[in-house]
């Protein structure tokens, strides 16, 4: 075998991947954008979960009373000096 023939072969396995490769492009363009649209999604979803938190935490503070506890009922469960 020469070295013509190995070369064509090269370039033969050469243009047969480059060619798979073109067939299967847009497969894998679709799945791009079909994870870049994931990435997104789960964006969204980190940025509402934060968005919650954070307005469970002003709700909880905005509702304590200034001595620092939560409401509670008469007498507050403490005992009285007589």
């Amino acid at each position: 075998m020469d070295q013509t023939t190995i070369i064509a072969y090269a370039v033969g396995y050469v243009a047969a991947i480059f060619g798979i490769f073109l067939l299967y492009l847009p497969i894998l363009i679709g799945l791009g954008l079909l994870l870049l649209l994931a990435g997104a999604v789960s964006l969204v979803v980190l940025l509402l979960k934060a968005v919650t938190v954070g307005l469970y935490w002003y709700l909880a503070r905005l509702f304590k009373t200034p001595t620092g506890g939560l409401h509670r009922g008469a007498g507050g469960g403490e005992l009285l000096p007589h």
